[in-house]
């Protein structure tokens, strides 16, 4: 995958994961009209992107970034079973602070896949 199609994806996960959520209503929509994180997820979740060992890693570089987390890195990534990836959050000085599964088809933390048709 090449550098732009990468931050395709990485703007398109973002988008989905967190910027849609805020100041969304009970009703779904935000004031806007644009759709709550659930939907946008659900929508992201129909695409099979099969994402690569690097390509997980460059998206988890990002939601960090994107959460100011500046003591925290990405350490080993590592492949699960055929669905999945395995991601160490690591500390600046290499200290385990979470694994993370990640599902290889939609991006998004395994405990967190949308509803799937």
């Amino acid at each position: 995958m090449n550098k732009f199609a990468k931050y395709g994806v990485i703007t398109m996960i973002v988008a989905a994961t967190g910027l849609t959520a805020v100041g969304a209503s009970a009703s779904g929509k935000d004031e806007r009209g644009h759709c709550d994180r659930a939907e946008m997820r659900d929508r992201f979740a129909e695409r099979d992107l099969n994402l690569t060992a690097d390509e997980v890693r460059t998206l988890m570089e990002a939601k960090l970034i994107m959460r100011g987390e500046e003591r925290l890195k990405v350490g080993q990534v590592a492949e699960k079973d055929a669905d999945t990836y395995l991601v160490d959050i690591v500390t600046v000085d290499d200290s385990l602070v979470r694994q993370v599964e990640i599902d290889r088809d939609s991006g998004f933390p395994s405990g967190h896949k949308p509803f799937r048709k």
